[in-house]
């Protein structure tokens, strides 16, 4: 049977975990009125769910009345326990055309009369981020299966694409203007994998998606009136849009970084274009993009004469939990009063606000979800993936929240005592005539592996009713039990050489010197796991040669 219409509306193509452990596809439509029995939504790979979810999101911002007092609306809804399906159903059914992924005018996230100069399409590896050109880096998709796939699966890469697309040289419609001898030259990464992207997950769907619908942003102010998504502004053609300037949070949600065309014959899809779309300047972009922390760039700075941020980009080899302040509050900067170093994402803002206001309980626990990209080959190829999660109570984002600052002190403390472990590794290495950096990473690595589980399980118990200054102290213990074996096993394997020692910068260094150090250095970071004792020589604390 030829098929001449796919609306996402109705049909069903966002995957979807259920709260009692089903699995399966749904529609728009479904997933609103069934938000409270499903408990996340899937992807054919991590970064997919967040592409979704921003499209879900934007939905909810601009079907649901707010009013003027959107706090009290929302918290309306969140005891509800469900959205307001009514209201929801008259939004969508008005641009119901603008979500049918065949559409022959006005295709979903796409342009109708998309073209190169020779009327080819590519093969769908373009558009599947987990097979790169030439690199295989999932199984998934290795073999024939990708000669075609099904409209279902299309509309989600579709999403992912202007979500996440690498930069790099793109074919080119002759009726865009930057097109130069058929291609049309980088213009960046897609506007989401340009972020650190979190989402704070709920028990269920609804609860996500309410917690991540931030209405006011850092300032309280609300979304600018000209804000809309890609569906109620007019139809995208073959070149970039006039004015680049995002105008606001679900303008951003929905942002169209390419230009797409999925080339199907009625059963399946076949091939796709991709080219460049609306490239944004990602700068400062705080007040409408939610779901990113940011951090200030001197060099940008420098360079432009102002104050800018830039989204904070996760890194796929550091743990979520070892930037938790950041994830939850502004941190200020050292060097310059007044100043912050890192913005929280808008949404902390958001949860901080309702809990100060009484809309939420402060003991509700949620789940920070990291999600992002790393891109390699002048961000023109997908690197590696970021998914992390933590758990934690809402407690954490007060804004004169005693907890947070423990939290902050915890990993402060593990920083520490990991810092004390490279340096005895270092140290160790020096003493036997080797070179020091290699040993030193390696410790750190291992040390961060161990205390993850148990920093994940510490904080997520951490609430206002705990016993701060006990909890404090058993965190010490805890980092003290990990890292002391770990000691004894470096100083071990150093052997012979390194207790005899030698020379270094005219210095003599051994293990038992290298222990001493590594003791004071401890002492000093987990004041809670040592009895009390004179204050050590401040000029021998934690050396390292």
């Amino acid at each position: 049977m030829t098929v001449t219409e796919f609306n996402l509306l109705s049909e069903a193509w966002i995957p979807v975990h259920r709260t009692n452990g089903d699995q399966g596809l749904v529609s728009i439509a479904e997933i609103f009125d069934q938000a409270s029995t499903i408990r996340g939504v899937g992807g054919d790979i991590p970064t997919q769910a967040f592409a979704l979810q921003r499209i879900l999101l934007a939905i909810v911002h601009r079907a649901i009345d707010w009013g003027d007092k959107p706090e009290k609306r929302w918290a309306q809804i969140w005891k509800g326990g469900q959205f307001p399906i009514g209201e929801i159903e008259s939004y969508t059914r008005h641009f119901a055309h603008r979500f049918d992924l065949l559409d022959t005018v006005e295709p979903f996230f796409q342009v109708a009369d998309l073209a190169t100069a020779k009327g080819e399409f590519t093969s769908l590896e373009r558009i599947i981020a987990d097979v790169p050109s030439n690199e295989k880096y999932f199984t998934t998709r290795a073999g024939p299966s990708l000669a075609s796939i099904s409209y279902a699966e299309a509309a989600r890469w579709i999403v992912h694409c202007q979500a996440f697309d690498p930069s790099g040289i793109k074919s080119g419609d002759p009726r865009d203007r930057r097109v130069k001898n058929g291609k049309g030259y980088p213009i960046g990464v897609a506007w989401s994998g340009q972020l650190g992207g979190v989402l704070f997950e709920g028990t269920n769907l609804f609860q996500t998606l309410l917690l991540n619908t931030v209405l006011r942003n850092r300032a309280g102010d609300l979304p600018p009136l000209a804000d809309a998504p890609v569906w109620e502004r007019d139809h995208a053609g073959a070149g970039a849009r006039e004015d680049p300037t995002p105008l606001g949070p679900t303008d951003l949600l929905t942002w169209q970084s390419r230009r797409l065309r999925l080339d199907h014959d009625g059963k399946s899809v076949r091939g796709v274009l991709i080219m460049n779309g609306d490239a944004a300047s990602t700068h400062n972009r705080f007040d409408m993009e939610f779901l990113t922390p940011w951090r200030f760039s001197e060099p940008q700075s420098k360079k432009f004469g102002d104050v800018r941020y830039l989204p904070q980009e996760h890194k796929s080899e550091r743990a979520l939990w070892r930037g938790v302040t950041a994830l939850l509050s502004d941190v200020s900067d050292p060097k310059v009063d007044g100043r912050m170093k890192s913005l929280a994402p808008g949404v902390a803002h958001w949860l901080d606000r309702l809990v100060d206001g009484g809309y939420l309980d402060k003991k509700l626990t949620v789940r920070p979800h990291a999600l992002g990209l790393a891109y390699i080959n002048q961000s023109s190829i997908v690197g590696e993936s970021i998914d992390d999660v933590l758990q934690i109570h809402l407690a954490l984002l007060g804004r004169h929240s005693e907890t947070r600052s423990y939290a902050t002190m915890a990993v402060g403390a593990a920083d520490g005592a990991i810092a004390a472990l490279a340096n005895l590794a270092g140290n160790l290495a020096a003493a036997s005539g080797g070179e020091s950096d290699g040993p030193r990473s390696v410790a750190r690595a291992e040390a961060f592996f161990a205390l993850d589980a148990p920093f994940r399980r510490w904080l997520a118990q951490l609430t206002d009713d705990t016993d701060l200054e006990d909890y404090l102290r058993e965190w010490h213990r805890t980092v003290k039990s990990t890292v002391e074996p770990m000691s004894r096993a470096l100083i071990e394997s150093a052997g012979a050489p390194a207790f005899v020692g030698r020379s270094v910068r005219e210095r003599h260094v051994d293990s038992s010197q290298a222990a001493v150090w590594f003791r004071q250095a401890l002492r000093k970071e987990l004041v809670h796991a040592f009895p009390a004792m004179p204050k050590p020589d401040a000029s021998k604390e934690g050396a390292s040669v």
